[in-house]
């Protein structure tokens, strides 16, 4: 039979392959998948499973609980953002930053609001690239297209992001149509390179927050990535 349970408190893919092996060596389980981004388990398993003998498993792995499966759509909102804590966060400071940029100004303007998005996006993104550049490049040529027709690109791309990221902010008009084209080729190339990774169900660091943070490539990198997209592609409409 098989049956499906949440799971809380990991962090890594580390975590649920841990929980996945010490599953798997149960005499009773045929066999334990792991998903991280759903933060699911589902168990084939010869017999009924009691949620109290599994938790009992797990919790001998680490600070890890097994739940009930809850089907609520909320809750599994609220479960998935959570998750994903370190991109909500960092995302949410990038909106509300460039929002408070705005409040100054006499008017609201898009495009002005597009460039401190962008510019805060990148610089604040750079930062955490820059901790470990060098294990940054190597998760980032995993899944980027130009890193893997380019060599050295992963290595360099920090410090253009950061660039971007000056220029976005400091308005200089005469290169702005430049600095957006450059916008969008990135972030195409990285959203092709996701969704390849993804439909092929490679587990793969995502690298926009650098090496310092575990997180696993998902769907919302790739939202990410389309709003980056978005606002590049308004702008150049404006500029051109």
């Amino acid at each position: 039979m098989q049956e499906t349970f949440k799971l809380e408190g990991m962090t890594c893919q580390g975590c649920a392959d841990t929980i996945q092996n010490g599953l798997n060596e149960q005499s009773f389980i045929d066999k334990a998948i792991v998903s991280l981004e759903e933060n699911s388990l589902v168990i084939n398993a010869k017999q009924n499973l009691d949620i109290n003998s599994l938790n009992s498993i797990v919790s001998g792995l680490g600070n890890y609980k097994v739940r009930p499966f809850k089907t609520n759509l909320i809750a599994q909102i609220i479960n998935y953002f959570t998750s994903k804590k370190p991109i909500v966060i960092a995302l949410l400071i990038v909106i509300l930053s460039s929002v408070a940029m705005q409040i100054s100004a006499d008017e609201f303007l898009l495009k002005n609001f597009f460039m401190s998005y962008m510019g805060i996006f990148f610089v604040l993104f750079s930062f955490l690239k820059l901790l470990n550049v060098s294990g940054f490049s190597m998760t980032f040529k995993k899944y980027d297209l130009i890193s893997k027709i380019i060599p050295g690109f992963a290595i360099t791309y920090p410090f253009i992001e950061l660039g971007l990221g000056i220029i976005f902010l400091a308005k200089i008009e005469s290169v702005l149509i430049y600095v957006n084209l450059l916008t969008l080729l990135f972030m195409i190339s990285q959203s092709i390179g996701i969704s390849k990774s993804l439909i092929n169900s490679e587990q793969i660091q995502c690298a926009c927050m650098g090496s310092a943070v575990d997180l696993p490539l998902s769907s919302l990198t790739i939202i990410e990535n389309l709003i980056m997209i978005s606002m590049s592609a308004y702008m150049i409409s404006i500029l051109v």
